[in-house]
């Protein structure tokens, strides 16, 4: 089967092997000669650019279902291009050449495709959790995730005005609440996990920002 049609198929969640002729692309570009000052950040980018093809998902799949090819060089523009914008990002701000999280892309995610599914799926998450809870719903869900020194903060700072019992209740309803949308929207444990894990933080951090 081509190349075309698996990326096609791995768009519409029919198969897995589009996902290795993308990782395929990525690495190829990355290692040219143009791109290899990109590789310490190489886990980020390739993070960056599958949202942006999920982002893109269905104008892709209307774009070239009834196309024969196309659609591999299609997705290496795309990979060219944020290369590029990362380049000139980096020319205009050198604090953007250091990288505090440096990471072996190849060793964490390349032999592990549904570490790369769950993080593609969690930026899903992290749109319909958007979209379908409140900035005070965040703050509730931000204090489940504290440990016990950020709860008691939360608790200090953010539900001063509502007893013990009283926000014990609201925990319980927003668990079940957010449990209902996990459910509807068939999200994998997993990809919940990473959200919660490594996007949550930056909204928790941007609400309580905001609340104060």
């Amino acid at each position: 089967m081509s190349t075309h049609k698996e990326i096609l198929l791995f768009l519409q969640g029919k198969s897995e092997k589009g996902l290795e002729i993308i990782t395929n692309i990525f690495y190829k570009e990355l290692n040219s000669n143009s791109f290899s000052g990109l590789k310490n950040i190489s886990e980020d980018l390739f993070m960056e650019l599958m949202e942006k093809i999920f982002s893109k998902r269905e104008f892709i799949i209307e774009k070239f279902k009834d196309e024969e090819k196309g659609l591999s060089s299609y997705i290496r523009e795309m990979i060219k291009n944020l290369f590029k914008d990362k380049l000139l990002n980096m020319s205009k701000n050198p604090l953007d050449k250091v990288n505090i999280n440096e990471g072996d892309f190849a060793k964490t995610y390349n032999n592990n495709p549904e570490k790369i599914m769950e993080s593609i799926e969690a930026s899903k998450v992290k749109e319909v959790f958007e979209g379908k809870l409140s900035e005070e719903e965040f703050l509730v869900l931000c204090y489940i995730i504290s440990n016990k020194e950020e709860k008691r903060k939360y608790e200090e700072k953010f539900f001063k005005d509502i007893s013990k019992d009283a926000l014990y209740k609201r925990v319980q309803r927003f668990k079940e609440k957010l449990a209902k949308i996990v459910k509807n929207y068939n999200f994998a444990e997993g990809s919940v996990m990473f959200y919660l894990e490594n996007l949550l933080p930056k909204t928790c951090k941007k609400v309580e920002n905001e609340r104060n």
